[in-house]
């Protein structure tokens, strides 16, 4: 796909990966909608992509609020690529993870993801075309300690994904998944405590940054890829794990 003059909505948009997805489909000639809930960010990012000459507009929505979703669905025209990055949560062992925050942990990603897609599909399928790509972590397909919450949620999305290709083969509406490890991003500041959760076995994989993250995205897409895995040393893991999974999950026990 070639990403010139594509419409393309991103939730998240405001920061981290959302936003450096948003200023490198901008340079590939991208018309941009920019979903977030911070005002302020999104149209610094907006601001910016109008500076080197893009095209960039901003939506506030919370979209892990299926009113507000529909509400902003019936304002503006669907896109060709929806990108569902919006996303939150706290590493926390499950027996610490309170009742409400295992809820809004599946709120966003998981539930942000389905309304966002599930309001935009009818108009794609009606005009035959349209890609809804779903921007996932590690945790989708190994688990480790001190993450339960988060990682439940990750699946979800995983399932969910796989769902939504599965009702539009032949349809000629398109799913993707990107998948990655560790991103150097806000994430970890605003989250206590989870980064010192990682998986001793992921210290082997290499940090990426939201840069890295974007374009990967953009030339997975780009070259008709459904499941995107950055950096190589995640595919190798999972390879891994489909082939010897007591070892890999017994490599996952040991976190920092």
């Amino acid at each position: 796909m070639n990403w010139s003059g594509q419409r393309v909505l991103i939730t998240g948009a405001s920061s981290g990966i959302g936003a450096a997805i948003a200023e490198a489909a901008a340079k590939r000639g991208a018309e941009l909608i920019l979903v977030a809930r911070s005002a302020d960010k999104l149209e610094a990012v907006a601001e910016g992509i109008r500076r080197h000459g893009g095209t960039a507009t901003t939506h506030l929505c919370d979209v892990s609020d299926a009113e507000q979703v529909a509400l902003l669905a019936n304002e503006i025209q669907t896109p060709d690529v929806l990108i569902n990055n919006a996303g939150a949560g706290r590493w926390k062992p499950l027996v610490e993870t309170s009742p409400e925050e295992a809820a809004a942990m599946m709120e966003a990603p998981y539930l942000a993801a389905l309304y966002m897609t599930r309001a935009f599909l009818p108009a794609m399928f009606q005009r035959h075309s349209g890609l809804c790509l779903f921007v996932n972590s590690a945790a989708s397909q190994l688990a480790w300690p001190g993450a339960a919450a988060y990682t439940a949620a990750r699946w979800a999305v995983r399932g969910l994904f796989e769902a939504v290709r599965a009702e539009t083969t032949g349809t000629g509406v398109h799913a993707a998944m990107a998948t990655f490890a560790k991103v150097s991003s806000d994430y970890w500041k605003n989250n206590p405590g989870s980064e010192e959760r990682v998986p001793v076995a992921q210290t082997s994989v290499p940090i990426l940054s939201p840069q890295q993250v974007a374009e990967a995205i953009l030339d997975g897409v780009a070259a008709g890829r459904e499941e995107i895995v950055a950096p190589w040393q995640l595919r190798l893991k999972f390879f891994a794990n489909r082939l010897f999974p007591s070892i890999v999950r017994r490599e996952m026990l040991r976190v920092n």
